[in-house]
């Protein structure tokens, strides 16, 4: 996470715009302001032939650095504003980035028009410190040297480069070190035969924005201790094809403070917190989801149907060498937790554009995905008895960033379906069987 964003546009309050809050009005009191170029503020008068060869090496060098603004039709000697004709500057920056930059720095643009036209305006990139650098443009690493870009000469410039890659590898850390479970979540069990207690799967989730969401700019902890409530305690609704809907009520129920953070459950039962949902949110706005596995309870009937659709084993013992995960609730239990984060964060105009997903599932060896419904008895006759292999799994181990938007079940599905791999299912498969059971259960 980036606690050092930088915003040369500042609203009335004090509070730093980022790209997507800005308007026309916002440059003309940056340019009113006699704001000037430099470590992270780039301007040009046009988007001319030669400006076009360095935008690549100035949105490198940003993305080497610290992040920065490129803004086109200000100019750069007397910083007036220069109307520009409206164009695919989007387009064709992206196609120029994909052709001479490596790896390929994120960027995020606006065009900005005055009130009186929608033709001309500015042109605004900017361009988030990078996640891996460092970033090459024509074959060259580019830094930022005050207001300019220049490039890194790998013999000469050693400590520079050298420098690069130890952030790179410096972030990689931090996004590591935070993707960490250490509230006291468990998901266990009662004594077995006096040796302990039998630990069952957890899932950790853990959401990271790229800069800070500065949250507590929004409302005050209080606030958002009541508001994170309130929203967790509304019903949702989100459309599925073929006419359903994905109904989903996760209520959390208990909230407490943390260092930086705020920690809700949904139960206030005071069991050593075992089988409860926790989500710890940060003030920047990272959160953390701990959510213990959910199994179904009557085994009997689990084998019952079992010993039906799969006849190839030899004996129905074997089948108490599994573990059957309830998969209805425990991919709405998923989906609920990443609902109810984007629609907090959305509501809160928290910018979503760059953040991290990462998802561990820990105890899951044998862990069988179980759905009570006639799709999966057809399944298990066709393509018998898949589980999970492995006792450890996380996904998105590079912390590859994406764009969290709500619109739908599908929409939120695709942020956690690789997690159904885990467990011997395919994707598709996995949401058919999921479309099953709330089909079922209108």
């Amino acid at each position: 996470m980036s606690d050092s964003f930088y915003s040369p546009f500042i609203n009335k309050e004090g509070r730093k715009l980022t790209i997507a809050e800005i308007c026309f009005s916002d440059v003309e009191v940056m340019v009113a302001k006699q704001l000037e170029e430099g470590y992270q503020l780039e301007f040009k008068r046009e988007v001319s032939s030669t400006v076009k060869r360095k935008i690549p090496n100035i949105i490198a060098s940003f993305a080497n650095e610290m992040g920065g603004w490129l803004i086109f039709g200000v100019d750069e000697d007397d910083y007036s504003i220069n109307l520009l004709e409206k164009k695919e500057y989007e387009l064709f920056i992206h196609n120029m980035l994909k052709d001479v930059t490596n790896p390929i720095p994120r960027i995020f643009t606006r065009f900005l028009s005055p009130e009186h036209t929608t033709e001309y305006g500015v042109f605004v990139i900017w361009i988030p410190e990078g996640l891996y650098p460092p970033y090459m443009s024509y074959g060259k690493v580019y830094r930022r040297i005050g207001s300019g870009t220049s490039p890194i000469s790998e013999i000469d410039d050693r400590y520079h480069l050298d420098r690069l890659y130890q952030k790179s590898k410096d972030r990689m850390m931090r996004l590591e070190a935070f993707c960490t479970k250490e509230l006291s979540i468990y998901n266990r069990k009662g004594l077995t035969h006096g040796e302990g207690y039998v630990h069952y799967g957890m899932c950790n989730m853990y959401v990271i924005p790229i800069y800070d969401l500065y949250l507590l700019e929004h409302m005050d902890e209080d606030k958002l201790k009541q508001y994170i409530l309130s929203k967790s305690n509304e019903p949702k609704a989100y459309p599925m094809y073929e006419e359903i809907e994905m109904n989903v009520h996760l209520p959390f129920v208990k909230a407490s403070y943390s260092a930086e953070s705020i920690i809700f459950r949904n139960t206030d039962v005071i069991d050593s917190y075992d089988k409860t949902v926790a989500w710890e949110q940060f003030v920047n706005g990272a959160a953390k989801f701990h959510i213990p596995i959910p199994y179904v309870e009557e085994l009997d009937e689990v084998k019952s149907v079992l010993q039906e659709c799969v006849p190839s084993y030899r004996s129905a013992a074997i089948f108490d060498q599994f573990q059957y995960v309830d998969g209805h609730q425990f991919l709405t239990l998923l989906l609920s937790c990443l609902g109810e984060y984007i629609e907090c964060m959305t509501q809160l105009n928290a910018e979503l554009e760059d953040m991290i997903v990462v998802i561990d599932l820990e105890n899951v060896r044998n862990d069988v995905l179980y759905f009570n419904h006639g799709a999966y008895k057809g399944f298990l006759r066709e393509e018998g008895l898949v589980f999970s292999d492995k006792k450890h799994y996380r996904f998105n181990k590079s912390f590859r960033a994406m764009k969290l938007k709500e619109k739908n079940g599908e929409s939120l599905f695709q942020y956690v379906d690789y997690i159904i791999n885990a467990f011997g299912l395919s994707k598709n498969k996995a949401l058919h069987f999921l479309m099953q059971s709330f089909y079922q259960s209108k």
